[in-house]
């Protein structure tokens, strides 16, 4: 037992249940029963929408419904694949889970990704994407008794199709264990997520500048980066921790210098 227990951070499991729900009922109409079987274009014509690639303003996706048909349009120049099929995914989930909410929907790859300030339609349609395209039965299976290696992840990514940022939060989602993720860019906090068990006991305000102790922190300075996990002081990433019975915290910094971010995976030892 690593933790006093106390009150947990109130979340809305009703709208993500239902959201992940859908996803499962949708592979099973269509008789996907592997992830390799996804071809999300296929999948999203089956539905009565199109998706095609080209130029979007200040968004990665961008859906338009009339009816009973619909346009899923993907930004181009996005360079990962995960990345293009995740945004597709999010844009089936207001699809399915939003049908009276707007006839024309833009997202951001924050709207899709980050929680910290992204309403509820937006990370409902996220639930619905993760659980698409990262089916838990799958998942969960790959990373029982795993450590969130940037190894571990870069396999996943792989192997699901995905980007590394929507592997890693499907990790922490479907962990029990003490674990979180959080995102920065420009020496500060930007975004975070923590899985089930830490909830009511991790938390970092978004523009936290980040500590000179964290590995994450020795990126942006310049620093290489170490070979694999290492161990930090706890209170270099939590510093109001309480009742958390240990001083240190793994940490794997996982550098994205094409967005000027890192992800840093954490977990106690």
């Amino acid at each position: 037992m690593r933790f006093r227990k106390t009150a947990r951070m109130p979340e809305n499991q009703r709208n993500r249940a239902i959201a992940t729900g859908e996803a499962s009922r949708i592979l099973k109409l269509y008789g996907l029963s592997s992830p390799t079987d996804l071809v999300l274009e296929d999948l999203a014509l089956a539905m009565g929408v199109l998706v095609v690639e080209g130029p979007l303003d200040s968004a990665d996706a961008r859906l338009v419904r009339k009816g009973d048909r619909g346009i899923i349009r993907i930004k181009s120049d996005i360079p990962e694949v995960g990345r293009k099929r995740f945004a597709i995914a999010h844009e089936l989930g207001h699809w399915i889970l939003h049908r009276t909410l707007s006839q024309i929907l833009a997202c951001t790859s924050e709207d899709m990704l980050s929680a910290y300030k992204t309403s509820a339609p937006e990370l409902e349609a996220s639930y619905f994407a993760s659980a698409l395209i990262m089916p838990e039965e799958f998942f969960s299976k790959r990373i029982e008794g795993t450590t969130p290696t940037a190894e571990l992840l870069g396999e996943l990514a792989q192997e699901f199709r995905t980007s590394l940022t929507a592997t890693a939060l499907r990790y922490v989602d479907l962990r029990d264990d003490y674990c979180a993720l959080v995102v920065s860019e420009n020496g500060k906090v930007k975004w975070w997520r923590e899985s089930r068990d830490f909830k009511g006991q991790f938390w970092i305000d978004p523009g936290t500048k980040l500590s000179s102790h964290t590995i994450a922190a020795g990126f942006f300075r310049g620093e290489p980066k170490p070979s694999g996990p290492e161990p930090v002081d706890l209170v270099a990433w939590l510093p109001d921790a309480a009742g958390i019975d240990s001083e240190t915290i793994m940490e794997e910094a996982i550098p994205m210098p094409r967005y000027g971010q890192v992800l840093s995976m954490l977990w106690l030892p």
